[in-house]
């Protein structure tokens, strides 16, 4: 099992000393806390309240030395910015470990899985929160976890957004205000562009409603059929030019046409179905005949969405105050990084617009632990922290709930 520190706090006053468990926990009645990250140098400060939770620790700050390699998880109260429910922090710094995006039963929207279970199936995975928001299914129904933004992974475009959304590229920290990509195919010297990638529509959210339409590209990393619809012909390619993935950022794949349907299909190993208006370009091609495709993107090799941005390098990013589910309280979930370059997961538990976390709480909070640029991920019944086995935090419906898409904490 992977063994987490627990970073080191020191107060102005001389404290009290509880023990709970393997960790030293400072109580004190004002606490100015120092995270020593690793190797005993100081990377930031925090100004926190003093903690009376019994669970899983009485903790007024980041808690004792480290006692493992460079990755540390604490829980910590957030009372100075009335947050009154529990905290949890996972950071570390360095390179022995790095984010990877988890997607739920390997596919995209082949279903749901919990962070756990899909940390668990991940060589070298040693924690994992909840990421991007997804579309809900009805009750009772299959829910294919179709998520809300673009999924970038290993530098592949596995997700195109459906709507505009917030993202975060996991390398650099970089955040924006969409996924910036591209792709075309060139049909005989005519350019075609396509308009999602292995997006399930029709898709419909609140004041949102996406008609089925457009050039509609599907890979083998799709878990579903393809769409029927009228008036609409699926052209089915294989991928004949040796590449691991057709949909490879900035590369060019060869594309042979060897069948036609109008049946809702499951892509086949090796192939690309394109959805298309039976009145577009793709008709001309005969059965043999080879395109080409360019898929172009800055965002780097693993991307993925959140909502909204809170900080961007120092800046405390705007919050919409008609935003009834950013200016009440919930379950947060947030991912940051400090202006050192530690890497920092914070959850904070809550129940749906009673209690937990305002966005402007959750940015405050991170301004305490020197977090200067941040995303929000998926919140509410979502929110979950996995690490050294179990689930850390509270999760609002009692225990971990499947979603859609993953952060998974690997080594090396």
């Amino acid at each position: 099992m992977e063994r987490f520190g627990t970073g080191r706090s020191h107060v102005r006053r001389t404290p009290k000393v509880v023990r709970v468990g393997v960790a030293r926990v400072w109580i004190a009645t004002a606490v100015v806390a120092t995270l020593i990250l690793v190797g005993g140098s100081e990377t930031s400060a925090s100004t926190l309240s003093p903690a009376t939770e019994k669970h899983p620790s009485a903790a007024a700050a980041i808690p004792a030395p480290p006692f493992g390699p460079s990755l540390h998880l604490a829980r910590v109260s957030g009372r100075s910015f009335d947050i009154h429910t529990g905290v949890h922090v996972l950071w570390w710094t360095g390179h022995s470990y790095h984010l990877a995006i988890g997607i739920a039963r390997h596919k995209i929207d082949n279903g749901v899985q919990t962070p756990q279970s899909i940390c668990r199936s991940t060589s070298g995975c040693v924690a994992a929160t909840n990421a991007d928001f997804f579309a809900v299914g009805a009750t009772g129904t299959f829910d294919p976890g179709d998520s809300v933004g673009g999924i970038v992974r290993n530098c592949v475009l596995l997700h195109t957004p459906q709507i505009s959304h917030q993202q975060v590229d996991l390398k650099t920290g970089a955040v924006s205000q969409g996924l910036e990509w591209s792709a075309a195919l060139d049909v005989n010297g005519s350019s075609v562009p396509v308009t999602a990638i292995n997006q399930q529509l029709p898709l419909s959210y609140p004041q949102v409603n996406l008609p089925l339409s457009g050039t509609l590209l599907y890979t083998p990393a799709y878990g579903q059929k393809t769409p029927a619809a009228p008036g609409r012909m699926t052209y089915i390619f294989q991928d004949v030019s040796g590449t691991t993935a057709p949909t490879r950022i900035n590369s060019i794949a060869h594309l042979k046409l060897v069948a036609r349907s109008l049946r809702s299909l499951k892509v086949k190993p090796g192939h690309v179905d394109i959805s298309m208006p039976i009145s577009s370009t793709l008709p001309a091609l005969a059965h043999g005949d080879v395109v080409t495709m360019s898929t172009t993107s800055t965002a780097g090799c693993n991307n993925i969405g959140g909502h909204p941005i809170l900080l961007d390098q120092g800046v405390v990013m705007p919050i919409d105050p008609a935003d009834t589910a950013l200016v009440r309280p919930y379950a947060r979930t947030a991912l940051g990084w400090t202006s050192t370059g530690a890497t920092v997961i914070v959850t904070v538990d809550g129940r749906d617009g009673v209690s937990g976390a305002t966005a402007h709480q959750l940015t405050a909070l991170l301004q305490s632990l020197h977090v200067t640029t941040a995303i929000s991920l998926d919140g509410g019944y979502s929110t979950s922290l996995y690490a050294r086995g179990r689930t850390m935090n509270h999760p609002t419906g009692g225990r971990e709930r499947p979603v859609a898409t993953a952060l998974l904490v690997l080594r090396g």
